[in-house]
């Protein structure tokens, strides 16, 4: 049986995806039930208008770590096992062309690959050094890190599955839409002439052990690298809690067409770690926030920052850049219009 390798990296993201849904969906229906009875779940590490300010980034944190450590486990799981068992050059050797084709496997392939915004850019450099077309690696650029997988997954558990399916289809829809108008701005300008892509694939054969000390290498490295990026984060949203009030944050980012303009713009220039901005969001989302402004935050957050842009500037012309930048800040208020009207309004348990 060929691909042995990859059928067996395929059935293990399948297993601890299956199993979380299972356990979240049973935690989501034992809650259901205990509230139907009139029985409301206690907060382990409370924060009250008496808390001192002190202890609030620590509860903040606490509280995070109870919520989401299974969640975070699975993550990390999935991506080391994507980046063990799917192999890139599947994902990229397609990219040179600019057809549908094309597009399609940037968007949805790119994603496999479970990198930030700033770890993808030696990869969009290389893709479009070695011919890729402007537009699918604009594509590739953009959706990557706005949907990796370990993303998705602590959307899914810590906002709600209404955010997973907004947060798909509209960061998607909204790679592929600035990788085409890219392409017909600047493509003729920035098309090097270069052959396509020759990255060829070689097919590893399946060694368990081996390849199972490299899955666990790969899950160590991401744990390593984002989670005490993630737990700075929080312990900063912490901080932000105590000077932050609820008027503040419905007033500047509340419901509307000017705070999901504030929003998604803050989500351009401010850099974001991975799956720091999903606690970011829930957390303003209890002070008040809008769905709209979390959507478009969502959106823009991973996949564009400054120092991204930077990065990317040294593999394509600054007019590309501010390009693509420009057109993903106009379709991250637009996707969180349409997210708003379609979820006015969301209750986070």
């Amino acid at each position: 049986m060929k691909n042995k390798r990859l059928y067996f990296g395929i059935f293990l993201i399948v297993l601890l995806l299956g199993g979380l849904v299972v356990y979240e969906w049973y935690g989501a229906f034992k809650k259901s039930r205990l509230i139907e009875q009139g029985v409301y779940p206690k907060e382990p590490f409370p924060i009250t208008p008496g808390t001192p300010a002190w202890q609030v980034p620590l509860l903040t944190l606490l509280s995070y770590g109870q919520k989401a450590w299974l969640c975070l486990l699975i993550a990390f799981l999935v991506a080391g096992a994507f980046q063990t068992f799917i192999p890139k050059e599947l994902v990229i050797k397609h990219l040179g062309k600019k057809s549908p084709k094309a597009y399609l496997i940037a968007a949805f392939g790119g994603p496999l690959l479970s990198v930030c915004s700033c770890s993808i850019i030696p990869l969009f450099a290389a893709i479009k050094k070695r011919g890729a077309g402007l537009g699918p690696a604009i594509t590739f650029l953009l959706a990557t890190p706005a949907i990796n997988p370990a993303a998705i997954i602590l959307t899914f558990s810590m906002l709600s599955w209404k955010f997973v399916v907004g947060r798909i289809v509209l960061a998607l829809s909204a790679a592929i839409i600035t990788g085409l108008l890219v392409e017909k701005i600047w493509g003729r300008y920035e098309d090097d002439g270069k052959s396509e892509l020759k990255v060829q694939y070689h097919e590893k054969e399946l060694e368990l052990i081996p390849d199972l000390k490299e899955w666990f290498k790969n899950v160590w490295e991401f744990v390593a690298k984002i989670l005490p990026l993630v737990f700075l984060g929080i312990f900063i949203i912490g901080i932000v809690k105590i000077f932050l009030i609820t008027e503040v944050i419905s007033r500047y980012l509340g419901q509307g067409l000017l705070q999901t303009a504030f929003a998604s713009i803050i989500g351009v220039v401010m850099y974001t770690p991975t799956l720091v901005e999903i606690p970011f969001v829930r957390e303003l989302i209890g002070l008040g926030m809008g769905t709209g402004p979390a959507l478009a935050f969502l959106l823009t957050g991973p996949a564009l920052s400054l120092p991204s842009m930077l990065g990317v500037s040294k593999a394509v012309k600054w007019r590309v850049v501010l390009t693509y930048a420009s057109i993903m800040w106009i379709l991250g208020i637009i996707g969180g219009l349409v997210f708003a009207h379609f979820v006015p309004q969301i209750l986070l348990v």
